[in-house]
Order: structure tokens, then sequence, then C-alpha cells
């Protein structure tokens, strides 16, 4: 069954899909799915975890998709309250076990779901794939030296002043080999108070708050858009509740592929069986 619902989160409309078996029965264990800055729905694992016995909430984050909300402004706080207000949907289904919710994310919406999970304890268990550690080391990486991050930051200051908007590729930068991975109808521009929202991203402050609850996270070895330092520091930080893969390739769209849908797959049944409550 696939369900196409909206629900509140702080006065706007988000979209989703409510993706679930159709022999399901009883209350299911619930997934908040969340998309990266791109936008992707992942349709593919949403039906492959539903086909094993989860409940999964596929989300458009406010200003994305069919949501509410200002097109192209991405903030932080923002999309760690649309997680846990997608939460609260879940929660009030009857299909649901509202004991037995956890989120995912894939980029952007990895370090949110990382960000999200320890200010929220109806969250069971967290699965980051890609994530950013932090927002302010990504951009240095893009702006490698003192200089050209001075004269991001000018460039910045200057689009806010004249009310412009900044390009995609000027706060992400995404290989032009790889840019066949956005989603259709992708927002291509951002107000400048979406690097204000970068730069309060900042997971590695979060992470270690995570446990005991079960973290996941995946990441592979020639992401070209976020380091794989990243995921590799986020898990040193979270301890041994956590469990880190590194795949060898994939670069940064993993998440539409199958070896990385059975691993996420696989670890959910091992934390949270679908057949079997908390």
């Amino acid at each position: 069954m696939e369900e196409e619902v909206t629900f509140d989160s702080d006065g706007i409309q988000l979209a989703a899909t409510f993706y679930k078996s159709d022999t399901a029965k009883g209350r299911l264990p619930g997934i908040v799915l969340g998309h990266g800055f791109a936008g992707a729905r992942y349709p593919k694992m949403a039906r492959r975890l539903a086909d094993l016995g989860y409940a999964v909430l596929s989300i458009d984050f406010r200003g994305y998709g069919q949501s509410g909300g200002e097109r192209g402004r991405v903030m932080a706080r923002e999309q760690v309250s649309d997680f846990k207000n997608s939460v609260t949907y879940l929660s009030n289904r009857p299909d649901i076990d509202a004991d037995r919710i956890g989120i995912i994310g894939s980029s952007l919406g990895g370090s949110i779901a990382i960000m999200a999970t320890p200010e929220d304890p109806r969250i069971k268990f967290c699965v980051a794939g890609c994530p950013i550690a932090k927002g302010d080391t990504t951009f240095r990486l893009q702006y490698d030296t003192e200089a050209k991050f001075k004269a991001f930051l000018e460039r910045v200051a200057q689009a806010r002043a004249k009310g412009e908007k900044l390009a995609r590729f000027e706060i992400v930068f995404i290989p032009e080999n790889l840019r066949s991975n956005l989603p259709k109808g992708t927002p291509m521009e951002f107000s400048p108070d979406t690097v204000d929202g970068f730069l309060s991203l900042n997971p590695l402050e979060t992470v270690s708050r995570i446990a005991p609850r079960p973290l996941f996270i995946i990441h592979a070895e020639d992401d070209h858009v976020v380091p794989v330092e990243d995921a590799q520091e986020l898990a040193r930080r979270a301890g041994p509740d956590c469990k880190l893969e590194i795949i060898a390739k994939g670069d940064h769209f993993i998440f539409g592929m199958d070896s990385v849908i059975d691993s996420i797959a696989n670890w959910l049944l091992q934390h949270q069986p679908p057949g079997k409550a908390a």
C-alpha cells in the first residue's frame, strides 16, 4: 500500500508517501525517511523496507517537493523539527507502534537525523547515509583557502543585501558527472539564509548523545561531495552503539543502490525486527 499524506509541521503542511505491505497486520514499527539537499524520495528503499514489515513515511522537508514552505530556504533547525513532527504523525496512526519508531536520512538528511535523535526520546534508532559532520568544515573544503572562504562569505553578504539568491553549486558543489542524480524539480537557487543553516549544522556535537540507542552510518569511500572522514569522525564520537560501514564504490548518491538498501535492511532486522516489540 502506498498512500499520499499531508500533516502539520510548525504550521507548514508537509507532504509524504506512506508505505506498508498489503499483507501487514497489527501495529508496525515506523520509519521516517528523510532526503538530502537534492530532495530525492528513495521509493525503492521505502518499498523494500515496507515489504520486510516496516511502515515507512518518506517525506519532503519543508520547501521541497509537494511540501509547503519557502523554496530555496534550508535551515537545519527547521528540518530537525520536520523530522520530529513526522514522528508525531506516525505516533498518532493506529497502525504504528509508537514505541518502535526510527529515522533514516541521506547526506544533509543524515546529518539532520543525527541532530534530531538526541532531542526526541521517541526516536529509537537512527540511520545516516553519507552524513556531513559539520557545515563549516564542508564549506572550507569547497573554499579551501582563507581567501576563498572570505570571498564566499562576502558573496553571501552581497546576495543578502541585494535580495538575491545563490546558485545551488555555490553552496554544495557536485561534480558534473554526478549531477544526473539530482531529481527532477530540485531547487537550483537558494536564499543566503541557507548558508546560515549550513553553518549551524553540527552533528558532531550531538552524535554522542544518541547512545544507547543504535546508530548506523554508511558512507562511500569514493564520495566526492562529502568526504568519508566525516562518517569516520561521527562514528568515533558516537561510541560502541554505532556501526560504521564504508563501501568502496558508490560516490555520494548511494541510497538507490541495492547493496546499500540491503545493508540498511539487515541492520534494521537485527536492531528492530518488525515482528517483535521493543
